[in-house]
């Protein structure tokens, strides 16, 4: 089966969840035997380190400022920039060559740009299409902007042949919108580390880990579980911060109105590369999923899961994996004077968690992409 994807970012280095999913998913449609095409259309100033090819089809430098205008959103308005360009005519002639057996929109931002396309061109419309939705994006945009991202989001939905949502809740979300097939449910997850590597240690010392993309939400759960100051740590612990986030939390007047007591108890890393993201995971003394707000389901949850550490979390990081709450080392606070208790007492050695790798083993991408792996050959038929 050949699979045409599009989306708003490049793959060939995921960072944040987005990206780690759809590399994800193209990994696992080819491990099945499936000719998996990703397309990016995207922003180098967003993403400035996409592969050759990817920067073949990345949005040109004379419409970033149009792209990046402050009145507009680059995702909901990207389509609106591009439309009847150069490059979007392009794509769609390349389009019509691969002949795909489907066309699958990550998130939905990029579909307007195909539409027309594919309910009129003889070759492409013999394609089913599918959805790829990473969240309800309506529920999460700026209150400004979310009549138009619903119209966009239930439009694909009452065209998709085949909707594909992260959790049930998005799932129902979808089913219940007019036009709305079928939909299936394909969980984020991540995958297993290698039981037989022990990384080096990236740090000296005991430490928490939190990590995250420069999603304005991860900084708001920060504040919110963490506090100012996360004073409330054993002597000699630390928080070590890694992803994009980091500059969030570092750039905020309430850290930097600490900065003394901060740089006693907090590591900032920035962003890591994939081997020294291994080597925190593995040499964590406790990994901490801060997350108060937000849709679907978060990557790092699988992630922290699967390493088979004690994991601190709050209530929402949960949504999604809640069965995995059973869990031995899996403790979860409802409030930030909870989290902070649970995470001094993973600290001390007070709790714990004995967890094993065949236990969360349903939390790596094999088995979370699996019912949408199975259903691209029902697609096709």
């Amino acid at each position: 089966m050949k699979i045409a994807a599009f989306g708003h970012y490049p793959i060939h280095r995921p960072l944040h969840g987005g990206q780690r999913r759809v590399a994800a998913i193209a990994r696992q449609a080819r491990a099945a035997g499936h000719i998996f095409r990703y397309v990016p259309i995207y922003s180098t100033r967003g993403y400035p380190d996409g592969s050759p090819d990817e920067r073949r089809t990345a949005v040109p430098e004379a419409l970033l400022s149009r792209l990046h205008d402050p009145q507009r959103r680059e995702d909901l308005h990207i389509s609106d920039t591009l439309k009847d360009r150069p490059l979007i005519e392009g794509l769609i002639r390349e389009l019509r060559d691969f002949a795909p057996d489907a066309v699958q929109f990550e998130h939905p931002w990029l579909y307007p740009l195909f539409a027309e396309a594919l309910d009129r061109d003889p070759v492409l419309r013999r394609a089913r299409l599918s959805y790829s939705a990473h969240n309800v994006e309506a529920a999460l945009i700026d209150p400004h902007w979310r009549a138009e991202a619903e119209a966009l989001e239930a439009a694909l939905v009452a065209r998709a042949d085949l909707t594909i949502a992260v959790c049930e809740a998005d799932a129902r979300h979808f089913a219940g919108l007019p036009g709305a097939t079928e939909v299936v449910v394909a969980p984020n997850g991540c995958w297993a580390p290698d039981p037989e590597t022990v990384p080096s240690a990236p740090l000296d010392g005991p430490y928490a880990l939190v990590a995250g993309s420069a999603h304005p939400p991860n900084a708001r759960g920060y504040w919110a579980s963490f506090g100012e100051i996360p004073g409330f740590l054993p002597p000699r612990n630390r928080l070590a911060v890694a992803g994009g986030m980091t500059h969030l939390i570092t750039a905020d007047d309430r850290f930097r109105r600490y900065a003394q007591m901060n740089a006693e108890f907090v590591a900032p890393l920035g962003v890591v590369a994939e081997e020294a993201l291994t080597g925190l995971l593995h040499h964590a003394r406790a990994i901490c999923l801060p997350i108060t707000e937000g849709g679907g389901t978060n990557l790092k949850t699988a992630e922290a899961l699967l390493s088979c550490k004690p994991v601190v979390a709050m209530r929402p990081a949960m949504r999604g994996f809640e069965e995995a709450e059973r869990l031995s080392g899996v403790h979860v606070a409802d409030d930030p004077e909870q989290f902070r208790r649970l995470l001094r007492d993973a600290m001390t050695g007070a709790i714990g968690s004995e967890r094993r790798p065949e236990e969360v083993a349903q939390y790596g991408w094999p088995a979370q992409l699996a019912p949408l792996i199975s259903r691209y050959e029902s697609l096709a038929a």
